[in-house]
This record gives structure tokens, C-alpha cells and sequence, in this order.
């Protein structure tokens, strides 16, 4: 019966919490007394009974210790978990922040290098994007920026791509698998799709860089350089264009 008791009670708490176990505990301890000053037991079943109300405070105590520790600390974890959630991703866009962006280049080319499978980025930003501020407002900015990277998530997702916001309207796509001919073509898709389609309602255009890891001795950095370069390149050759 103890056993039983004890079991009754700690159920209690894993699946009412805290605050209901100890009422419902409560409640039971009160059925006990009232069972036993109504119906006062004799002989053994009065040990038992007496044995029955001692136990029940102390496991009641224990349950709403272990409940509540287990509460506080999953509470604590999963705010932690959010926060760090949170600081890898950019406020505006929820896409990846530049730190955790440059966290997931690295470790995508060093699994690359070992693996010997190919890895593509792509750098790019939006044509003329001062001027959508200057003549918009920042808002209006701020708008064409979430759209935008919304239109990048939503055609590099199938492919297993990643996008992050690298800087102002600069974002970066890290295509672990693809080769550099399909991150090309992928880039030429995503610049006739911003031309034809308004963002946000504006109508804006955006230039493709386009780069592809060498070999075990490349780097991140290097990869990076070579893309943004071709950025510039699609910018010379007058804007709305993949490199």
C-alpha cells in the first residue's frame, strides 16, 4: 500500500506539475484523514493506515522538490536554447547571422575537403539599394530586404542550401554538393525571378556572385574573395546579372 502510495503521489507531479500536484496531493491527504478519524481502522490496517498518513507528507515534499527543481531548470534551458537561437539569426530577415554564417562556410568546406564533393556560394545583393532608402524610406528598405531573402530560402531549400545575411543588403548562399555550373545557373534563375517579380512591391533588381571550392588548399576566406569578386564583375557589366 505504501508503495502504491508513493507511486500515486509522484505520478501526480510528472504529469500535473508542481503547483497541481501539490493540490491534488493535498486532496488525497485530506481523503486520508477523513478515512481515518470516519472509519478508524484497528489491529494491523491502523499500523498500516498511521504508516500510510506519515509517508504521505514526505513524498509529497519530495515530489514537489524533484518538480519543481525539474521545472526551473527546463525553464532556464529552454530560454537559453531561444537566446542562442536567436543571436545566430538576423533580427530582420531570419535568416542566418554573418557569425553564424562564417561558422557554417567553415565547418561546410572543411567537410567538403574531406569528403572530396563539391561546395558552391553565391554572393548577393540588391541593385541600387540606397536609392530604394533614399526614395522609399528605410521601412520600404527594410521590406524589400525580408522579401528578398525570403525569394533566396525559397529556391535554394530544395537543394539543401543555406542563406544567411552577410551585411547591409548582401546575403550569402553556401550550396554544399553543388557544383559551380549549377550554382551559376541557380544564380541566373534568382536574378530573372527578382527582375520579373516585385519585391515588397518595388520593383528592384540583384547581382550574382558566383564561386566554387578548389581544392584542400582553399579557404573560406579565399572562396569568399572569389565570389565577391565576381559580385563586382556582375556590377561592372551593369547590374541584373550572375557572374
Amino acid at each position: 500500500m505504501l508503495v502504491w502510495l508513493g507511486v500515486i503521489v509522484l505520478a501526480l507531479f510528472v504529469f500535473l506539475g508542481s503547483v497541481l500536484g501539490t493540490a491534488f496531493a493535498a486532496a488525497l491527504g485530506l481523503l486520508l484523514t477523513l478515512v481515518l478519524v470516519m472509519w478508524p481502522p484497528t489491529g494491523e490496517a491502523a499500523d498500516l493506515w498511521r504508516a500510510a498518513g506519515l509517508a504521505l507528507p514526505a513524498v509529497a515534499v519530495l515530489g514537489f522538490s524533484l518538480m519543481r527543481f525539474t521545472e526551473v531548470h527546463l525553464t532556464v534551458y529552454a530560454e537559453t536554447s531561444s537566446q542562442l537561437r536567436a543571436a545566430r539569426l538576423d533580427a530582420l530577415t531570419g535568416t542566418l547571422g554573418r557569425a553564424a554564417l562564417e561558422e557554417h562556410l567553415g565547418k561546410t568546406a572543411v567537410y567538403a575537403r574531406r569528403s572530396g564533393t563539391p561546395l558552391s556560394i553565391i554572393v548577393t545583393d540588391i541593385d541600387r539599394f540606397k536609392q530604394v532608402n533614399d526614395q522609399h524610406g528605410h521601412g520600404a528598405g527594410d521590406d524589400v530586404l525580408r522579401a528578398f531573402a525570403k525569394r533566396l530560402r525559397r529556391n535554394v531549400g530544395g537543394l539543401g542550401g543555406t542563406v544567411g545575411r552577410w551585411g547591409g543588403e548582401e546575403f550569402l548562399i553556401v550550396l554544399p554538393g553543388v557544383p559551380r555550373t549549377d550554382a551559376l545557373a541557380l544564380a541566373e534563375t534568382l536574378c530573372s525571378e527578382v527582375e520579373r517579380s516585385a519585391l515588397a512591391g518595388l520593383a528592384v533588381t540583384a547581382s550574382f556572385g558566383v564561386a566554387a571550392l578548389r581544392g584542400e588548399a582553399d579557404s573560406p576566406a579565399a572562396l569568399f574573395a572569389r565570389a565577391d569578386a565576381r559580385l563586382y564583375e556582375a556590377k561592372a557589366a551593369g547590374r541584373n546579372t550572375a557572374r
